[in-house]
C-alpha cells in the first residue's frame, strides 16, 4: 500500500483528511486549557508561638514537642515540619492536595485549644494558612556598579 499512489488517487479523501485534522486542532485549541505552569496548591498551615527570651532548647521542650503531640494523628497531613529559634517555635503542617482545609484549620485550632503547660511568658500560638501561591517564584536583586557613586533610587 503506498500512500502517495493512495493520495493521488483519491483527492477528496485526503482534502476531507486535511479539512479534518484542522477542525479538530481548532476545536483543540479552543477547549483544551493553556497554561504556562500547572496549578498545583498544596494547603499549609503555619503555626508560630512566641516566647521572649527563651533559647530554642526551651521552645523545643516547652512548645514544640507538647504542640506536634496534639497535632499527630489530624487526618489529612502529609508531613509535619517544625524549627525553634531564639524566641520562637514555627510548625508546619502540609495536607494532602484533596483536603478540606476549612475544616483542617477548626481541627488543629481545637488540639492546640486542648495544649496545658505553657510557660506564662509565651504568647498563644497564631496559625496562619498558605499554600505554594504565597511563595515567590523569582527574587530581583538592584545594584549599582562598583563605580557608580550615585544612590540607586536616581536612576529609577
Amino acid at each position: 500500500m503506498n500512500l502517495i499512489r493512495i493520495s493521488i488517487e483519491r483527492p477528496i479523501a485526503v482534502l476531507a483528511a486535511v479539512f479534518m485534522i484542522v477542525l479538530f486542532g481548532l476545536l483543540a485549541l479552543q477547549t483544551i486549557p493553556i497554561q504556562l505552569t500547572p496549578d498545583v496548591r498544596r494547603p499549609v498551615l503555619n503555626i508560630q508561638t512566641t516566647w521572649h527570651g527563651a533559647a530554642p532548647a526551651e521552645m523545643e521542650r516547652e512548645i514544640i514537642n507538647r504542640q506536634e503531640e496534639a497535632l499527630k494523628g489530624l487526618p489529612g497531613v502529609a508531613s509535619i515540619t517544625s524549627r525553634a529559634e531564639d524566641g520562637r517555635a514555627r510548625i508546619n503542617l502540609e495536607f494532602n492536595l484533596h483536603q478540606n482545609m476549612d475544616r483542617a484549620l477548626l481541627l488543629v485550632a481545637n488540639r492546640l485549644d486542648r495544649v496545658t503547660g505553657y510557660p506564662d511568658e509565651a504568647n498563644e500560638p497564631t496559625i496562619r494558612t498558605s499554600s505554594s501561591d504565597d511563595n515567590p517564584i523569582g527574587w530581583f536583586i538592584i545594584d549599582r556598579l562598583a563605580d557608580n557613586k550615585q544612590p540607586i533610587h536616581t536612576h529609577y
